[in-house]
């Protein structure tokens, strides 16, 4: 679980460079993800010890595998993103990779700066690192994958989604920050981690490959080692402490502090015996090579059963992946290098939610392939077609809108669609003035349920659990995985589900002639865990004046607020009495721009996160119509809500025509009639409206200059 995990990183510095110029200093979690792993797994322990010494005495005596041998590794590069700028692009990945095989091959341009003391024991790996061709289910692929999840945010063991085989793949997850609470780094990250193989055997697979905070070549250089055996030249317990030595038990690496500077005659630990300060597994800032020994430890791994290292490079798995005859570098308009796939469609928009008339972006995120051409379709947009890499689009009809994007290339085509993937409001609010949703009939039905994930846990109206056992709206966090196959996603659910991201919206409101505005609902919230201080949820109100494209936050119930229903002890949570619920609320001002706003609940979860209700959402305050000419009318419309029957209006008539059109949720108009103008009490039937089906309407009152909006249901 997230909160554990940040408990243990250590704030110790590397620096990871893959040249000679100085960088800054970031972190290696190496040890303490391991020391967790072994936390979380007891039994993991003494096979990693059992297999490290194993390591030892080629460490001490520098054995060797056969050198001039070059052991070839299949590789797959997960990219977590959100749909920003952390969906780092194939670009970097091959650059990333390109110094990768460099550093393993000593063919690095910094080699020649080297240390007039070490200049002579450059080790050469002799591994070459190749992105796959073929996934696990045979199809073709790029070995870069891309995948749209809020674990970008925390880079744990969790976070290591969709492991190929670690038998056929060296598994590689890049994301946008990976947490450690005690962190010198700039923002409390580290920069990546990996683990010994030793780490990894028996049920420990799971857990293995590298996992990176962005595409940076050092980063990937120095925990490829780790995932080779490598120490740290200061010493296997990963401390590095300025004044005090250690020693990492390879021959040709001497004894080290670590970090620091990079003076290359720094020889505090031992008097005239210079150290490594350009050794890639230091943490300084200049670490540029291997030694022959580290370059023996690495290679003996590649052929030792440990981590099943020894299944990577042979013929069986080479041909398997498709990298037996990939030449390098690699380059994605080289198919000699990189196979020609069929692209995945993808796609992201800048807001989910948006108005008639008003414009959105959407963004291509197709991958597995370069693109050569794409064709987009938008329900009712405006143009309903495109083949812009980010087109731009408005909507002329209001509702729920498909979107479609086809990518192709001379391999093939992928096709997204996404259903009701966008909701664009009609030109007019759905409720005008006050109104109390307590979501009994056929009042949800104006709530938009955003998912981001398309994931299970979602909003949706459930028929009891609400207040005084009525219908409300339900997120259900909790999912019974208690039946979950070992390592399957159900079996990670819980531990993933920190971060994860849903909100509910409400339908649009005019607020222009309401004053003394209240916004107020009730809320009831279980915790599944006796700590205190692991309750770190929090529910965030916001308002949006402009159709969803900015939001202003209005309210946070925050960690010490949101339980109400006390320990719901990991099950599926449902209030049970009213005393299990709270309210809240916060004061809005409206301005004249207030003619369509919407509100929005988003809730963020943590690993310990239980269900959710909403319920009795209401907008108090006082309704002054907008004009004394359709004040004075005293407009009435009924039933409402209805059960088929015509729906009737009265008023006082004002010496004026009063139009009235009755639309559906979609804009379309279902009937309209105008009443010629009086100035006595008029009531009537409004022409085809019996027998309508159960929905929400929108019936639209003109007289004069001045129009207002009623919403009628019809059951």
């Amino acid at each position: 679980m997230k909160k554990i995990i940040f408990t243990f990183l250590a704030s110790s510095l590397i620096a990871f460079s893959g040249n000679t110029q100085e960088t800054e200093a970031v972190q290696c979690g190496m040890n303490e993800m391991l020391e967790l792993l072994h936390k979380q797994h007891p039994e993991l322990k003494a096979e990693h010890e059992l297999n490290k010494e194993l390591l030892k005495n080629s460490r001490v005596k520098g054995e060797s595998s056969e050198r001039g041998v070059t052991y070839v590794v299949p590789v797959v590069v997960h990219i977590l993103h959100e749909y920003g700028s952390e969906n780092y692009s194939d670009a970097n990945v091959y650059s990333m990779m390109n110094n990768l095989n460099e550093s393993y091959n000593a063919a690095n341009s910094g080699l020649s700066q080297i240390s007039p003391a070490f200049d002579t024991i450059i080790g050469d790996i002799e591994i070459e690192f190749k992105l796959a061709a073929i996934d696990p289910l045979g199809n073709c692929t790029n070995g870069i994958e891309h995948i749209n999840n809020h674990n970008t945010r925390f880079g744990d063991a969790a976070s290591k989604l969709n492991q190929w085989n670690r038998a056929k793949y060296y598994n590689i997850w890049i994301v946008s920050f990976i947490a450690g609470e005690n962190s010198a780094a700039p923002g409390g990250g580290i920069g990546g981690y990996s683990i010994y193989p030793s780490g990894t055997d028996g049920l420990g697979y799971r857990f293995d490959g590298a996992m990176l905070a962005g595409p940076n070549s050092g980063t990937l250089i120095h925990e490829t080692g780790h995932w080779l055996a490598l120490p740290h030249p200061f010493g296997t317990n990963g401390v590095s402490q300025d004044g005090i030595c250690g020693d990492d038990g390879i021959s040709d690496t001497p004894p080290t502090d670590g970090g620091g500077p990079c003076n290359l005659t720094n020889d505090f630990c031992e008097t005239g015996v210079f150290e490594n300060v350009q050794n890639v597994m230091d943490y300084t800032s200049c670490g540029i090579m291997f030694t022959d020994d580290q370059a023996n430890v690495m290679r003996n791994s590649m052929i030792g059963i440990s981590g099943e290292r020894n299944r990577l490079w042979n013929d069986t798995t080479l041909i398997e992946t498709g990298v037996k005859d990939l030449l390098l570098p690699q380059d994605p308009n080289n198919s000699l290098t990189v196979p020609l796939c069929a692209p995945v469609a993808d796609f992201s928009v800048s807001s989910k939610i948006t108005c008639v008339g008003e414009f959105v972006s959407f963004k291509d995120a197709s991958w597995n392939a370069v693109v050569d051409n794409r064709t987009w379709t938008f329900q009712d947009g405006s143009p309903a077609t495109s083949t812009s890499l980010n087109p731009t689009i408005s909507f002329s009809t209001p509702g729920l809108k498909t979107v479609t994007l086809t990518s192709s290339n001379d391999a093939g085509s992928g096709t997204e669609t996404r259903t009701s993937y966008i909701f664009v409001n009609p030109e007019w609010a759905s409720y005008e003035g006050p109104h109390s949703f307590n979501l009994e009939n056929n009042e949800a039905e104006g709530f938009i349920v955003n998912n981001p994930e398309d994931n299970y846990a979602r909003f949706h109206i459930v028929n009891d659990g609400g207040y005084d056992n009525s219908r409300a709206f339900k997120l259900n966090n909790y999912k019974n995985v208690e039946n979950a196959l070992l390592y399957t996603d159900d079996y990670f659910y819980n531990d993933r589900l920190g971060g994860n991201k849903d909100e509910l919206v409400t339908p649009s409101f005019d607020l222009r002639y309401t004053s003394g505005i209240t916004f107020s609902f009730d809320y009831s919230y279980a915790t599944n865990t006796l700590n205190e201080s692991e309750i770190n949820e929090e529910i965030k109100v916001y308002s949006s004046k402009n159709c969803g494209v900015t939001w202003i936050l209005r309210k946070t119930i925050t960690p010490t607020q949101i339980v109400t229903a006390g320990f719901a002890g990991s099950t599926d949570f449902k209030p049970t009495q009213n005393s299990q619920w709270a309210n809240g609320s916060f004061v809005y001002n409206a301005t004249s721009q207030d003619d369509k706003t919407m509100f929005k609940f988003v809730f963020i979860a943590t690993d310990l996160s239980s269900n959710l209700y909403l319920d009795n959402i209401n907008i108090q305050g006082t309704l002054s119509l907008t004009s004394d000419l359709i004040s004075n009318m005293d407009l009435n419309v009924f039933p409402n809500p209805s059960n088929g029957e015509e729906i009737q209006v009265s008023y006082n008539g004002q010496d004026e025509d009063v139009n009235f059109t009755l639309r559906d949720a979609q804009g379309k108009v279902i009937a309209t009639q105008l009443i010629a103008s009086t100035n006595g009490v008029v009531t009537q039937k409004l022409n085809k409206t019996a027998n309508l089906p159960a929905a929400m309407y929108f019936l639209e009152i003109q007289t004069g200059d001045y129009t207002t909006t009623k919403k009628v249901v019809v059951l």
